[in-house]
């Protein structure tokens, strides 16, 4: 996906016309990557090379986003364990290892649903993880740009109320859910916020 402009680039400078269905795909790449212009990865050169490439495709970016987004976060017939593990992440700061996975949804009761679903795994997938001190799961709402995150292993909700500097409100009744407005990228905003935190 993040090559996609890029090569949208490439066709420009060597002056060759774009096939349509080469187009859409190059245009929903950069859709997905960009989670529909709303991700801190996205350029504004990502977005003219998105609007260009629907143009020649024909499509619209609204309806193909949403098409997409609902295809891909069909979580009905996936058990807890595919859900968790289909876009998960080791990652290492310093002498603690944690991980990370994440799904994206248009649908705020879908994600209600799933997390629900994720709060009574992830202690499960956090026994069978080994070295793993700390897991995090990404709940990410496209349409709101927030990120409800579920937290395991010993400090691990404090230390993400400590990295985004915000107070536990209590309101989710849970205490190792965290909602964190603003926040959709995991490699842009919550890894470096990690990152930092741990290292404090």
């Amino acid at each position: 996906g993040c090559t996609s402009t890029i090569i949208y680039q490439m066709y420009q400078e060597k002056d060759i016309k774009i096939a349509k269905e080469t187009a859409g795909i190059l245009c929903a790449a950069i859709i997905s990557d960009t989670l529909m212009f709303r991700s801190p990865t996205c350029t504004p050169i990502d977005r003219a090379a998105a609007e260009e490439l629907a143009n020649i495709a024909g499509i619209d970016i609204e309806i193909l986003a949403k098409n997409m987004f609902q295809a891909g976060s069909d979580f009905n017939r996936k058990t807890p364990e595919e859900i968790f593990y289909q876009d998960f992440k080791r990652f290492t700061a310093g002498k603690v290892s944690f991980g990370v996975g994440q799904i994206s949804s248009l649908n705020e009761q879908e994600i209600e649903s799933l997390k629900e679903r994720l709060l009574s795994y992830i202690t499960e997938a956090h026994k069978h993880q080994r070295g793993v001190d700390m897991m995090f799961f990404m709940l990410t709402n496209i349409l709101d740009e927030s990120t409800m995150l579920i937290c395991e292993g010993t400090g691990a909700k404090k230390m993400i109320l400590s990295a985004f500097h915000i107070e536990d409100d209590g309101k989710d009744g849970r205490s190792s859910v965290v909602k964190l407005p603003g926040v959709v990228s995991r490699k842009k905003q919550l890894i470096p916020a990690i990152g930092m935190a741990l290292q404090a």
